[in-house]
């Protein structure tokens, strides 16, 4: 897995002290290596880095459901993202290496 990772942790701001951890990997072994994320204030996202597609989101108020979209399967260059952003409509990932920037709702 070249060192990748793919668990998500959340801490509470009021006491800096209570930790969750959510493991994206025992959703799909594959949802590892991120390169930033963004909230659309009911989700959060993370943004595939290196040469992977499949975006995830997670709900945030339960953090343990774990959606997944694969971005791949509507483009085969749709891989390694370097960070992303919402307009309140659609998320956007932006490319690392292939030029082409991914939106979906």
């Amino acid at each position: 897995n070249n060192g990748w990772f793919g668990k998500v942790a959340r801490f509470a701001v009021e006491d800096f002290n209570t930790v969750e951890i959510l493991d994206l990997t025992s959703t799909d072994p594959g949802l590892r290596g991120f390169d930033g994320g963004f909230t659309d204030g009911t989700y959060g996202y993370v943004v595939p880095a290196y040469d992977k597609g499949k975006v995830a989101r997670f709900g945030l108020q339960d953090f343990n459901a774990v959606d997944i979209l694969d971005l791949t399967l509507w483009d085969p260059d749709l891989r390694g993202f370097h960070g992303g952003f919402t307009d309140a409509v659609y998320g956007y990932v932006l490319p690392l290496h292939n030029g082409k920037v991914a939106r979906f709702g």
